[in-house]
């Protein structure tokens, strides 16, 4: 059902019920240009400015959403995977009586600004992000699970994934939630081999670092924008995914030919512990380290 444009009832008068603050939160992870922040709310009424752009999905409802903004209020009744997206400006009043529970994406106007002046460099200030109330956008709805997944798990390479998610989020939204009409023909082209060589170079000799899309993309003095749209054309996965696929190799060949212990061979690849470490592999090889080296 579309978002409904309403005449709304006033509202009685009291204190407003401010949000709670968030049961998890990436503020103290250090994440370049993205915050990620869950919430268990109900009973709400409250103005909310924000300094960024917010993305955000309801996890569990449903719950019956009132928002004003610009002069203009919208109702919905929201249910999981239930969008609503707000760009900076203006503060929106917010109430509902219900429990719900809700993610919020936070992306900085900064990386917005960043992707913009890539994407359309003539007339990036021009295009503005929309706001949409009660949308359903399956790949928004996917890159904020990813995000919210990495907040969860925080492990090693979470703030690279989450730095790239936010990048992949901030071009879907310049796309298809903005008032840009095309994608500018000029967009970044492929990476010449010898740039290639050097950045895939620098993640083989830094796995045992903390690799971030920034520090990755310095090596070739371009944006994080910039680079991770042109690593994924020449590469065909986009940085984050690529650094776990080295990091993961780089432990095959240390369990097959070394005697190091497993532990070891973990923080030899960049994970802080053997859990981390154990699951990972698993992930993309089926087996855990440990069978992995008998079978080898």
């Amino acid at each position: 059902m579309a978002s409904l444009l309403y005449a709304e009832a006033p509202r009685p008068r009291g204190a407003l019920k401010n949000l709670p603050e968030p049961f998890l939160s990436s503020r103290s992870r250090q994440w370049n240009g993205v915050a990620v922040e869950l919430y268990r709310v109900r009973d709400v009424d409250t103005v909310r400015h924000e300094a960024e752009h917010v993305v955000a999905i309801v996890l569990r409802g449903p719950v019956d959403l009132h928002q004003r903004r610009n002069g203009r209020a919208f109702r919905k009744t929201m249910q999981a995977g239930d969008i609503v997206i707000a760009p900076v400006g203006e503060p929106r009043a917010l109430r509902h009586e219900q429990e719900a529970e809700v993610a919020k994406v936070l992306l900085a106007p900064s990386l917005v600004a960043n992707v913009l002046e890539c994407m359309f460099p003539t007339r990036s200030g021009q295009i503005e992000l929309l706001d949409d109330f009660g949308i359903r956008d399956s790949q928004i709805e996917d890159i904020v699970r990813k995000l919210v997944g990495e907040l969860r798990a925080d492990g090693p390479g979470s703030r690279l994934c989450a730095e790239s998610l936010a990048t992949e989020l901030a071009v879907h939204l310049v796309r298809q939630h903005s008032t840009a009409t095309r994608i500018n023909e000029d967009s970044p082209r492929m990476l010449p081999r010898y740039k290639l060589q050097r950045v895939t170079d620098y993640i083989q000799n830094n796995l045992r670092e903390e690799l971030t899309l920034e520090n990755i993309s310095q090596t070739l003095s371009m944006s994080p924008f910039h680079f991770a749209h042109a690593f994924r054309q020449a590469v065909g996965l986009p940085p984050h995914r690529y650094v776990v696929n080295c990091r993961i190799d780089r432990a095959k060949s240390l369990l097959r030919n070394t005697d190091l212990s497993v532990t070891e061979i973990a923080h030899q690849v960049g994970y802080a512990s053997q859990s981390h470490f154990s699951v990972a592999f698993h992930k993309v090889t089926g087996q855990t380290p440990r069978r992995y080296r008998r079978e080898a």
